[in-house]
């Protein structure tokens, strides 16, 4: 069994795939989650499980405060801001400074985020390159690491540049993006939304912008060309909801739903992550 203290630093957008490992894997695991103001979608989905945990806020945790239980599998997971992944450079300055303040109390570090636009940024290697402890991220099946959320689900880089190909002017919408789907484009577009603040009902109607927060986002979406939502059916996640997410998305955005082909999706970059933590895990208890 699994012994060691497995620190989480991840992103909402893939507690999916973090929940989906952990339900398939059958060690007993002692899960503390630091209370960041992000970790809602972790807390529902582990109560949706049954999948028992306790919270700790985050000055104690990362000052001392965490014990986790000796012999056993311990998790530490840390959620940050879904918007971040807006803002690469504050994305990696607070990845890099919450694996630092979390050395003390772990054995390695599982990254469940994309770098989301600081391209050629290996999380890992750079814990390396700091005398921090092993640390893994997601890759694709030639060990380069998964740019974003969508890489993750489909496979990496090489594989979202084919996608892009074969689907041009589509949403990409796996379960989480439609679940978190409000919260992702209000990231993505917080200028814009801020210079809406200062449009008139004339200027708002001379752009071809209807009334109303769909109104602007219809508005956006239009200026990108997205005309479609590809539905990527990875089997992560809450799927029960995620049918239903989808047309109410397609009534407001006016988008329609194309169903991707068999093949597109893949859990290669979960699977491969989560065995990669529990065998660091292993690899310190034996040096230790």
């Amino acid at each position: 069994m699994t012994e060691g203290v497995l620190g989480i630093i991840g992103c909402p957008m893939l507690v999916d795939n973090l929940v989906w490992s952990l339900k398939d894997d059958t060690d007993e695991k002692d899960i503390t989650i630091i209370d960041t103001g992000h970790e809602g979608p972790l807390r529902e989905q582990l109560d949706a499980c049954s999948i028992p945990y306790r919270t700790i806020g985050e000055e104690d945790a990362l000052s001392g405060g965490y014990v986790p239980t000796e012999g056993r599998f311990n998790l530490l997971v840390y959620l940050m801001d879904l918007g971040l992944h807006s803002v690469p450079e504050e994305l990696r300055s607070k990845t890099e400074d919450v694996a630092t303040r979390m050395q003390p109390y772990v054995d390695a570090i599982g990254f469940y985020l994309g770098t989301c636009g600081t391209y050629h940024w290996d999380i890992p290697k750079w814990c390396e390159e700091k005398g921090l402890k092993p640390a893994e991220m997601f890759r694709d099946s030639d060990g380069c690491p998964c740019d974003d959320c969508v890489g993750v689900n489909i496979g990496g880089g090489p594989r979202y540049l084919e996608m892009q190909k074969r689907y041009t002017g589509y949403l990409y919408m796996f379960p989480s993006m439609v679940a978190n789907n409000d919260a992702f484009l209000r990231a993505n577009n917080r200028e814009a939304e801020e210079s809406m603040k200062h449009m008139t009902p004339e200027m708002m109607e001379i752009l071809g912008i209807e009334p109303g927060q769909d109104g602007y986002m219809r508005w956006l979406l239009s200026l990108g060309h997205y005309q479609h939502m590809l539905k990527l059916d990875n089997g992560i996640g809450d799927v029960s909801h995620y049918d239903e997410g989808l047309e109410k998305l397609r009534e407001r955005n006016h988008l329609d739903i194309v169903v991707a082909e068999p093949g597109w999706a893949t859990t290669q970059p979960t699977e491969d992550l989560y065995a990669k933590c529990k065998s660091m895990l292993d690899a310190a208890h034996r040096s230790g």
